[in-house]
């Protein structure tokens, strides 16, 4: 874990969110964007193939179009 601090423009984030009234409202509210961009990059990580994986299933593929029967 880390701790990180960031500047906000409070009266604007209020004046776009009034439920964001209080500091401890803004931490929550932060901190559950930067949880669902970790699940995100965590996902988009799972989805790429390498190169290997790809050409394997190429190669498959091509094999089980073009067998002789």
């Amino acid at each position: 874990m880390c701790t990180v601090t960031i500047d906000i423009d409070e009266k604007t984030l209020r004046d776009v969110n009034p439920n964001l009234s209080d500091i401890a409202a803004i931490r929550r509210w932060v901190q559950e964007l930067v949880d669902l961009r970790i699940q995100q990059m965590e996902f988009e990580d799972t989805e790429t193939m390498s190169v290997e994986e790809a050409r394997a299933m190429t190669i498959a593929a091509v094999r089980k179009e073009y067998a002789r029967p």
